[in-house]
């Protein structure tokens, strides 16, 4: 059973218990995936803004393009509420996910928002 470190940032962190930031283990069973992720933390994916695996992004809001990758025990995810966005000038090489690679040259460039609701 593999053991997720994780951090969520800004108004999101209440579904970790937190003000701001909200720190957790979660234990998922074997194979889970993202989705399982925030179904265990009860997080709506209309309020989930970007979300980092191990410093690598792998979804940003509204895309939901990593939803099925699988986490290893150990991994660390970021997840930041959908009012906190990124600055355009540090999004330039970020290392990204395979899927949220594919997902983004279905989608076009990188922009705040997406209009995907899968």
């Amino acid at each position: 059973m593999p053991t997720i470190n994780v951090t969520l940032y800004g108004d999101i962190a209440h579904y970790g218990s937190g003000k701001h930031i909200a720190i957790m283990d979660i234990d998922l069973p074997d194979r889970a995936v993202i989705d399982t992720l925030l179904e265990e933390l009860s997080l709506p994916s209309i309020e989930r803004g970007y979300l980092f695996v191990n410093a690598v992004l792998h979804d940003a809001p509204g895309l939901y393009a990593s939803k099925n990758d699988v986490l290893q025990n150990g991994d660390h995810v970021g997840i930041f509420s959908i009012r906190h966005m990124w600055p355009y000038q540090y999004r330039d090489g970020i290392r990204m996910s395979d899927s949220l690679k594919r997902a983004m040259e279905e989608s076009g460039p990188m922009r705040n928002t997406y209009q995907n609701e899968n």
